[in-house]
């Protein structure tokens, strides 16, 4: 090793023209690697850039024309010349929309972090077409799926319920359109991909207990999905008047819906990042310390 390191020196202080012209042209082949790699990385970013500027440009167009047909179609005067046909085909330009849609917000996830998890937020207010005496229920409900193929985690904080006897339940659903033109009403039926009987519906999210006019609760285990060709991304999720009777009403209704009465509230889930998910476990942490604390006073 003593030896090699000698000749080395020897070579560098007598200005060896091989040694020189290796040097040089190790020195060419390491830049040539590296200046190949950064073209090659740059050509990638302003692809996936161009891709996603032409998805969101084809997706706002798509937008803008269906909002304009629903829009059209929901005036008083227009709705008494239309038929049945116009009508579904909007509802089938709605449908289309929202497949797209999907589509591109979960290839946007993708390129810029293929391994982050997935989040969504919805943010409920009343249906615009309720009664005056019916209860004005608003809040959020955020989901957060790990991976592709994960069972989805949410959280729905939701006030404004009437003041009952703490325990009563209320129904949480999916419904498959994103069209809140009319209200909740116009959300359409439940989500139903599979054409299963309800409650295997993959956005049946059950029963959930009132108490001082408020539904707290965290979920996991969620059979829905925010990816995939069953994501529920898009779609409206609706708060019911009633409980849900998990199909055990004896009723065509049960089995489609689970008799869960009136729709109350809703809204449309939307992707977004992991800020809301990181403050609702925080406060959702310091909830359940204060009940500990409280609990404990009591005791």
């Amino acid at each position: 090793m003593g030896h090699f390191r000698e000749h080395i020196a020897s070579a560098r202080s007598s200005g060896s023209k091989p040694y020189a012209a290796s040097l040089r042209g190790c020195r060419k082949r390491v830049a040539g690697d590296e200046g190949a790699e950064m073209l090659r990385r740059r050509r990638s970013g302003r692809a996936t850039r161009a891709s996603l500027r032409c998805s969101t440009l084809a997706m706002l167009a798509l937008l803008c024309a269906s909002v304009v047909l629903v829009a059209y179609a929901s005036a008083d005067q227009i709705q008494q010349q239309m038929g049945s046909n116009t009508e579904e085909q909007i509802r089938d330009m709605h449908a289309k929309v929202t497949e797209i849609w999907q589509e591109m917000m979960q290839r946007q996830a993708a390129a810029i972090d293929p391994d982050a998890a997935l989040h969504a937020v919805c943010r409920v207010l009343p249906s615009a077409t309720l009664e005056a005496e019916q209860p004005r229920v608003s809040g959020l409900v955020l989901f957060r799926q790990l991976r592709p193929g994960a069972l989805l985690e949410a959280f729905f904080h939701l006030e404004g319920f009437p003041n009952e006897p703490n325990g009563t339940n209320r129904a949480i659903h999916v419904h498959q359109f994103g069209d809140l033109s009319q209200g909740c009403d116009s959300t359409g039926p439940h989500y139903n991909p599979m054409s299963v009987p309800h409650p295997q519906h993959p956005g049946d999210f059950g029963n959930f207990a009132v108490r001082d006019g408020q539904v707290w609760k965290y979920r996991s285990g969620l059979a829905a999905s925010l990816t995939g060709p069953h994501s529920i991304a898009g779609r409206a999720v609706v708060v019911h008047a009633g409980e849900d009777d998990m199909g055990r009403g004896g009723n065509q209704a049960s089995l489609e819906n689970g008799n869960a009465g009136r729709r109350l509230a809703c809204c449309v889930v939307g992707l977004c990042g992991p800020g809301p998910w990181a403050r609702q476990t925080q406060e959702h942490a310091e909830r359940k310390k204060r009940r500990r604390e409280s609990e404990c006073k009591a005791v």
